[in-house]
């Protein structure tokens, strides 16, 4: 079965939620947190807190329920009330401790993870995102979360056989619920590869291009695929993806390809025609001008994660 274009676009950037644990707080209470170096996500899952971001304004009031995925590489803190001097997060969670506890009592559970990506096409996920993701307990198409965060507090504390798999399954279809929960807002998502990825009327089309990138795809067969005329697709495609379609296809053989560089194996004229492009030298300048750099340098890099791959500044 083909993949639909988000679950595409994730499987191209590797992206993988990591369940890191978190802590239960009683009383006054403040906790402060390093600038994440990679993508984070947590849950309320009891009590209410204030979430502040360095240089993001005001603090978030988050209830029970709340889920947040932050990508801003800022500094934050998680506190019961306003002025509470805050512990440094490094003091809470040594040697390798994935639950800890601050205060008095236990009124409050926090679980939280964050998104490893591999070192192909991150900025991908990275640039497509707003700094803070904040989706409440009772807004529209959030109910499958609850169950999330029920299923992942109780396979926390029961810690029977399995739990930690059990915990990476449930982080990761938390992490897809947070997105698409942000995606499925009518406003406020920025025009780009996720937003094409989860419109309904792109989709078609979308999938067309990413199951068969090697094919010689026309504007007119593309607009059919969404039922548009060539004109109201290519206006409406570049107004949500921020791109014109050709030029999207064009990318995203690019992408591929550098996949396939970046994993090794496979000489540069293999992996041109894999993309679609008889012509070595053809693909080697569409390469260059797309991605920055020509094939044969990505391929001397492999894996080798670059510094803008990763958020500027984890815990």
């Amino acid at each position: 079965m083909d993949q639909d274009p988000l679950s595409s676009i994730l499987s191209l950037i590797e992206a993988r939620a990591v369940y890191a644990g978190g802590f239960s707080a009683g009383g006054d209470w403040a906790i402060r947190f390093p600038p994440p170096e990679k993508i984070k996500f947590f849950a309320i899952a009891r009590g209410a807190c204030l979430l502040a971001v360095d240089g993001l304004g005001d603090p978030l009031q988050l209830d029970c329920g709340d889920v947040v995925l932050l990508s801003a590489p800022a500094p934050f803190t998680i506190a019961s009330a306003d002025g509470i001097s805050p512990v440094d997060a490094y003091e809470l969670y040594t040697e390798g401790k994935r639950m800890a506890s601050l205060g008095q009592g236990d009124d409050f559970l926090f679980m939280g993870g964050h998104i490893d990506l591999g070192t192909t096409s991150s900025r991908l996920l990275i640039d497509n995102l707003p700094p803070v993701i904040h989706l409440r307990r009772d807004d529209a198409g959030v109910d499958q979360l609850q169950w999330l965060i029920r299923e992942l507090v109780q396979e926390t504390m029961a810690a029977a056989p399995g739990a930690d798999a059990a915990c990476s399954g449930l982080a990761h279809l938390m992490f897809l619920q947070i997105l698409r929960g942000y995606l499925s807002r009518e406003r406020g998502v920025d025009v780009g590869w996720l937003r094409a990825a989860c419109d309904p009327k792109l989709a078609p089309a979308l999938s067309l291009m990413h199951g068969d990138p090697t094919r010689n795809w026309h504007l007119p067969e593309l607009a059919r695929a969404a039922a548009m005329s060539r004109t109201a697709f290519a206006t409406y495609f570049k107004a949500v993806a921020g791109i014109a379609p050709l030029s999207y296809l064009a990318e995203w053989r690019m992408r591929l390809a550098e996949r396939k560089l970046q994993d090794g194996g496979q000489s540069v004229a293999t992996v041109a025609q894999s993309v679609g492009y008889a012509s070595e030298a053809a693909f080697s300048t569409a390469f260059k001008r797309i991605m920055g750099r020509s094939p044969r340098q990505r391929a001397k890099t492999g894996r080798q994660v670059s510094p803008d791959q990763l958020l500027p500044v984890t815990l």
